[in-house]
């Protein structure tokens, strides 16, 4: 997942350093975040690789309210 410093970062997550992976300490970064891009709205939410996270109240509350806010107009 690409991002930059125009970000607004509502939730991060943290993956911890195991022996078999690249890193070698903890990597945190945006799990939740929003950016406007001219009169537009952008929301991206990375809530998992499996469908059953979908099903989740909290992911799903997410997911709407993240729609919302990206359909709203002034």
């Amino acid at each position: 997942m690409l991002h930059d410093d125009l970000i607004d970062v509502l939730a991060t997550t943290t993956h911890p350093a195991r022996p078999w992976q690249p890193w070698h300490r903890p990597v945190t970064s945006p799990a939740v975040w929003t950016r406007r891009w001219g009169a537009g709205r952008i929301v991206v939410t990375t809530p998992g690789h499996d469908l059953d996270v979908l099903a989740h109240p909290a992911v799903r509350t997410v997911i709407e309210r993240g729609m919302l806010w990206a359909t709203r107009t002034a």
